[in-house]
């Protein structure tokens, strides 16, 4: 993997649940971590700073701007980056650097390493659906790799090759359902504001030289798909393709919360959002 150093990035904002779980889980496998915090008012920086992590404190703007900025505030010395969130953690069988060192082999110009995300939900791992063993970016290199300037659904942006590892994340919220509710009243907003801003914008030429990971190509295109359906089929259509063609029944009760709020809560909010704000630029 080269001379430099493994660094782990985590954003946080009042992570208390969370921290010691998501540090404990890639402490031993990483040369530092590196918290940004967004002005946290309960434990979180106190947490994270017991375990050995170096903490950083900037007011939230958006994910992009907060990784953006821990990019730049990382040391020299460091050459790749695993980026986790504080409701994350990797597996304890995980070997980043180990894969990072067989990936390379023979691969000069390796910028970027995709991962595996998998998601519990109601206690229970997700299995279908589409939500098992995600393909994701989240690790890479410093120095040739950026955040897209996205308000939600963030994607890093790599200058070099990319390959695929089997790396695993799980991503765990313990925070309750009211709480996942919020968060999303909060990302519907952010995504009907980016829903008007890709309409206006063309790709910036920048971005199109270099590589987009695999989610982000993927994401964009099932985005298109799905803006192009009638707004009152698009909850419906999500429903059908996450519980039905990709098996999400399988989950059970989980599967079937989880879908039901993806796409008659979550969905429903963001076509609200999209009303509201068209009708607020009329």
């Amino acid at each position: 993997m080269g001379s430099g150093k493994l660094a782990v990035i985590i954003l946080t904002m009042n992570e208390e649940v969370h921290i010691e779980r998501a540090i404990h889980s890639i402490r031993n496998k990483a040369d530092e971590i590196f918290v940004i915090d967004s002005m946290s008012t309960d434990r979180t920086v106190e947490i994270a700073q017991s375990l050995g992590a170096t903490v950083f404190q900037k007011p939230w703007i958006s994910y992009s701007e907060q990784l953006n900025w821990a990019l730049s505030k990382l040391p020299h010395d460091v050459d790749w980056v695993f980026r986790l969130d504080a409701d994350e953690y990797v597996l304890p069988e995980t070997d980043i650097k180990q894969d990072i060192w067989c990936l390379s082999e023979g691969a000069p110009d390796l910028a970027g390493i995709i991962c595996l995300r998998s998601m519990v939900f109601a206690e229970r791992l997700l299995k279908y659906g589409g939500m098992h063993k995600k393909p994701i970016m989240r690790l890479f290199r410093k120095n040739k790799a950026k955040y897209n300037d996205r308000m939600i659904d963030e994607h890093a942006i790599i200058e070099g090759d990319v390959k695929k590892s089997t790396i695993c994340i799980i991503d765990h919220c313990e925070k309750g359902m009211a709480f996942w509710k919020e968060k999303h009243r909060k990302y519907a907003v952010l995504e009907a504001q980016e829903f008007f801003k890709i309409k206006e914008e063309q790709l910036n030429a920048s971005e199109t030289d270099l590589n987009f990971s695999t989610e982000a190509n993927s994401q964009k295109n099932r985005r298109k798909l799905y803006y192009s359906l009638p707004y009152f089929l698009r909850p419906l259509s999500y429903f059908i393709y996450r519980y039905f063609i990709l098996f999400g029944f399988l989950d059970g009760w989980a599967g079937l919360k989880y879908t039901f709020f993806q796409a008659f809560w979550y969905r429903l909010m963001v076509e609200k959002n999209i009303k509201q704000q068209a009708k607020n630029k009329c």
